[in-house]
């Protein structure tokens, strides 16, 4: 087990005997995905609002939420890669609650840049579009190198399932 692994299981509490009895753990679970997907929706959104609400002290405080919340929701894809599970590969991911979250992720961030840059830039709004020019077409080029790299898992997480079917049906025979 990795390191990773044991310091989430003893963030999360895993060893207690609460999750020895499996319907408590299921419930519990599922009940732990909605409350992390709560407090993911009310993040995107607050942050989204701070930086057109709050002025630079809401653009400052909208970045450490939506920081915070990537970082969250890093940990619970990593360990469940580490535990076996491809979030990437095993459930869809265009979908029209993903793309909310994306357009709440970028005012989020969109909005605390703007108003950081011609805050503390002492640039104009033009100067802030120049900047959208470069940042832009780099950000596309990073989602369009994410799916690749998406559809690339996808296949070789087939390939490799493919594989392993081909192995035990070889050695039934």
């Amino acid at each position: 087990m990795s390191a990773f692994v044991r310091a989430a299981r003893f963030v999360g509490d895993l060893d207690d005997e609460f999750y020895a009895d499996e319907l408590q753990r299921d419930i519990w679970n599922e009940a732990s995905a909605v409350g992390f997907q709560s407090l993911l929706w009310i993040g995107l959104i607050t942050g989204a609002v701070l930086p057109f609400a709050a002025g630079v002290t809401g653009a400052w405080v909208a970045i450490g939420v939506i920081v915070a919340l990537l970082v969250v929701a890093y940990v619970v894809v990593g360990y469940a890669r580490a535990r076996g599970i491809d979030m990437y590969t095993v459930q869809e991911l265009r979908r029209p609650r993903l793309a909310v979250g994306a357009v709440l992720y970028f005012l989020g961030f969109g909005g605390a840049g703007i108003r950081l840059l011609v805050h503390y830039g002492g640039g104009s709004f033009g100067s802030v579009l120049f900047g959208a020019a470069i940042g832009v077409p780099l950000g596309l080029a990073a989602g369009v190198i994410g799916i690749r790299n998406r559809r690339r898992r996808v296949r070789n997480a087939e390939r490799a399932a493919e594989k392993a079917e081909l192995m035990r049906l070889q050695t039934e025979d």
